[in-house]
């Protein structure tokens, strides 16, 4: 095994379960890792080498932690992008780099990187308020349906809503935002494409996503989407010139949208992601090992699967808060297709991800039906 891996000490910031699952591969390889996260309690508190509680926006916080390590990455965008660019001018390595980070953070800035790099995408305008906003609405320049989104701190479908009407701005906080144009759409679409510092790049092929109308949220991502060869290639084009566009070193998620076999990029996220998560079972190589892979320089692995891969996430009920409790949980380990992932989280509330389960079958119809049945039995609750 190549000695660099173990020359490094490694930061993560952020310490969920994307946090979790990087860890697990760097426990494979004993590669010496320190985690950052404000929760006492996270799930990566035991499983890395130091684990620091702290506020990943404070600008004193990450500096401080990223001092003790000499290489750093990221779970999670929302973090303090001035300390990541100090810590580079003082010789450390962040992949995804600080500059990257800056323009994915604020969706302003993603949007109109997008339109000066001519990635295909919907048209947009930025609002610094709501009165600017409202203004825009009484002088007709605005048109029903388009979609609100926060500029920044938005994840999970939070900060994103649908306005059909002038009453649907009535509860929207009064924060910087970016009005696009709506787009209809027949499938919600990602590429997870990861980047090594040498240039090298690979895909994984493109997933099709099956979205919660309520929450707003991912339920299934099925690999290989159901869509024509053309449409995986071309999305896998968009996501390769987007990394590189962005000069982005490790893992970056595209979401896509597709209509008519037509693609418009509707965002990126430069991290692992919740659509590569069927690669931990279904690829020799899952996403968190190839983001590993990445970001210290090493040769990307297989990304290739037969048959198909469907993953559901695990979310909290709705009017449930509190010490978790998973109901039917049990069922996942009947069937020998299925794959349970647990993410460690103490307290559950509506819509938490608090797990996942992937289901491997020859057949797509098969391991759909199996992942229908699960998502309706296990219920995520409090005691």
């Amino acid at each position: 095994m190549n000695s660099k891996i173990f020359d490094k000490k490694l930061g993560i910031i952020g310490g969920g379960q994307l946090g979790k699952m990087l860890l697990s591969e760097c426990n494979k390889m004993n590669i010496y890792t320190s985690v950052l996260d404000p929760n006492k309690n996270s799930p990566c508190k035991n499983l890395s080498n130091k684990f620091y509680c702290g506020d990943f926006n404070d600008y004193d916080t990450v500096y401080s932690f990223g001092k003790d390590c000499d290489l750093i990455t990221f779970e999670i965008e929302h973090i303090n992008v001035d300390a990541l660019e100090s810590l580079e001018k003082i010789g450390k390595a962040i992949y995804p780099k600080s500059k990257t980070l800056r323009i994915i953070q604020d969706k302003n800035l993603q949007k109109s990187f997008f339109k000066k790099k001519n990635i295909p995408t919907s048209n947009f305008e930025y609002f610094k308020s709501l009165d600017e906003l409202k203004k825009s609405i009484e002088d007709n320049k605005v048109k029903f349906p388009c979609v609100w989104k926060k500029t920044k701190f938005g994840y999970d479908g939070f900060g994103v809503k649908i306005l059909n009407s002038f009453d649907d701005i009535n509860n929207l906080p009064n924060s910087e935002m970016i009005i696009e144009d709506y787009i209809p759409f027949e499938k919600e679409l990602s590429v997870i494409v990861a980047r090594n510092v040498k240039g090298d790049i690979k895909c994984y092929r493109t997933v099709e996503m099956e979205f919660n109308n309520i929450s707003n949220q991912v339920e299934y991502v099925i690999s290989p989407g159901k869509i024509s060869e053309e449409i995986d290639n071309e999305a896998q084009k968009l996501a390769i010139k987007l990394s590189e566009s962005l000069d982005c070193i490790g893992l970056l998620a595209v979401e896509m949208f597709m209509n008519k076999n037509k693609i418009l990029v509707n965002e990126v996220a430069p991290r692992p992601h919740n659509s590569g998560h069927f690669s931990i079972e279904a690829c020799e190589s899952s996403q968190f090992q190839q983001h590993i892979r990445a970001i210290f320089n090493l040769d990307l692995g297989e990304t290739k699967h037969s048959g198909s891969a469907i993953m559901l996430n695990l979310v909290g009920e709705k009017g449930f808060k509190g010490k978790v409790f998973y109901e039917n949980l049990d069922e996942v380990f009947k069937d020998k297709s299925a794959n349970l992932h647990i993410y460690g989280k103490e307290e559950t509330r509506p819509n938490r991800k608090m797990g996942h389960v992937t289901i491997i079958c020859d057949k797509f119809e098969e391991a759909y039906k199996k992942a229908k049945t699960l998502k309706d039995t296990i219920k995520i609750k409090t005691k």
